[in-house]
């Protein structure tokens, strides 16, 4: 072959790795933009939902408030407060007012005279005032959110709606009104929204940024945001993976073999791989009855570490698997575990319960209770000594995932409402699912030794003997926090550092 084909072949070679290449870089940077802004708007969407969530509940309880058949501010009508505010997800306290002075509250009780607030940060035009930072009447140097209707209010933790936007995002939330827009909450200057329309799926662009936009459809609102952290596309493994492929193996098979390649190192991918091979692993934190200190059970808690020895926080790994649609495949592991590492120390202990964390697809799954029935069966485990959480967030039919429940505490299992007090369990909720033991969340725990704030542990503590419920007290670190649960409730479980961290089967039983 003379030197001028091989030039021509060369050069060939080259111009369609170079096409290839090119193409493959634009493929990549216009996938990894689209993956931004899916995800923007996605997150975005996610705090308009929540932050409905939110706004309902005040709407709910603010109505409650007014419909109270007591006196105001008699012993009766600060039971109805109080129990307003154990029924909500959201809000810390109910008060009473009149001519826009605060009389009584379900925190402080009956005032000896009558408190004015200071002027709203803004007023709906519903009526509602609104005070987003102000002090809390009776609680020096505590701050809170505050909204108003009529004679009624209601307290919320100052960040209650903060607290709902992914912290991955740059914002700002808007309240609409008729004449004019005010802003709600923001982390950055507001600058240029002021005549912009506004609308769900058109993005704004602000100083050269671009902006997603959702809005609300049950309340008055928008949340205008961007991510903080925009991947750059330098330095993006996904553009590079486009670019190389594109290279090597032209526009078609470049682009088909990176998608390949991404989906199979994908979170979910590399799950999937690892429950096939085993390579998750079970710990088990200890729980204590609190009258004697005596071990009764222990949560079982998954955890993983990638090929790389990097430990993946459950958190991650549990809502992907959710998402993905194959979280009862993680369920079903942990509980297949939970009977090979412990069936022997469970015969020998009558009495001893370990918990396994279910999500409501698997409380729906009509094929779970047979599942566990066999497995316990193999093992030679009664019944009572498997328990099971119910930790899925969701707004799944509760009827439907009442009558899995029954179905489980029928085969003889305990079954668990976990984080009791955050943003999901209600006491309309438990008792409609009607449960055997209540789980209460470590924020309330955390907040004992802190004088006003642990006024709502008594509460519900008597909100569960209501309902002939068990109680676990999540997030114990001090003998103090052991103690105050104990006087509350001398029956109450506890859980956390002070009783053990999460160990390895071989150790669960040491010492007992």
């Amino acid at each position: 072959m003379t030197a001028q084909p091989v030039t021509f072949a060369t050069s060939g070679v080259l111009a369609c790795m170079a096409i290839g290449l090119g193409v493959g870089l634009w493929a990549g940077v216009a996938t990894l933009h689209g993956q931004i802004e899916e995800d923007t708007g996605r997150l975005a969407q996610l705090y308009i939902e929540r932050s409905d969530a939110v706004g309902d509940d005040i709407v709910q309880a603010l109505a409650r408030i007014r419909q109270s058949p007591a006196e105001p501010c008699s012993d009766a009508d600060l039971a109805w407060l109080r129990r307003i505010v154990i029924e909500s997800r959201n809000v810390k306290s109910a008060v009473r007012l009149h001519d826009r002075d605060m009389l009584c509250s379900s925190t402080l009780g009956r005032l000896a005279v009558p408190t004015a607030r200071g002027r709203p940060d803004y007023e709906t035009h519903r009526g509602r005032r609104v005070r987003v930072d102000t002090p809390l009447i009776g609680m020096p140097g505590v701050h809170g959110m505050v909204i108003e209707e009529g004679d009624a209010s209601v307290v919320l933790n100052r960040d209650a709606f903060v607290d709902k936007v992914d912290p991955r995002l740059d914002y700002t939330v808007v309240a609409e009104y008729d004449t004019h827009r005010d802003v709600f909450i923001s982390n950055m200057p507001p600058a240029g929204l002021a005549s912009r329309t506004l609308l769900t799926g058109e993005p704004v662009v602000l100083d050269g940024r671009r902006f997603e936009v959702r809005c609300s459809t049950a309340h008055t609102g928008c949340i205008v945001a961007a991510l903080r952290d925009r991947p750059s596309a330098r330095r993006s493994p996904l553009v590079m993976a486009f670019g190389l492929f594109g290279l090597f193996a032209g526009l078609g098979g470049g682009v088909g073999l990176v998608s390949a390649i991404a989906r199979s190192r994908s979170l979910s991918r590399r799950l999937r791989a690892a429950l096939r091979n085993n390579a998750l692993t079970v710990v088990y934190q200890p729980i204590v009855r609190l009258a004697d200190r005596q071990r009764v059970g222990a949560e079982s808690l998954i955890r993983w570490r990638d090929s790389q020895g990097h430990a993946i926080s459950p958190d991650v790994f549990i809502a992907v698997a959710e998402e993905d649609g194959f979280i009862s495949e993680v369920t079903r592991f942990v509980l297949r575990r939970v009977l090979a590492e412990l069936a022997d120390g469970l015969r020998q202990r009558p009495g001893f319960r370990v918990t396994v964390n279910l999500s409501a697809r698997d409380v729906l799954d009509p094929t779970f209770a047979a599942f566990v029935r066999q497995e316990l069966h193999a093992a030679g485990v009664s019944p009572g000594a498997i328990g099971f959480e119910l930790t899925e967030r969701s707004t799944a039919d509760r009827e439907a995932i009442g009558r899995g429940i029954q179905t489980l505490r029928k085969a003889g299992h305990a079954v668990y409402i976990d984080d009791f007090g955050t943003d999901y369990s209600s006491l309309s909720y438990l008792a409609q699912l009607q449960v055997d033991m209540i789980k209460i969340d470590r924020s309330f725990t955390l907040a004992l030794e802190d004088g006003a704030a642990q006024s709502l542990m008594p509460q519900m503590v008597a909100m569960a003997r209501t309902l002939s419920l068990g109680l676990v007290v999540e997030g114990i670190e001090t003998d103090a926090q052991a103690r105050i649960v104990a006087d509350i409730d001398r029956d109450a479980l506890g859980q956390g550092w002070l009783f053990g961290s999460p160990v390895e089967a071989s150790r669960l039983f040491e010492g007992g």
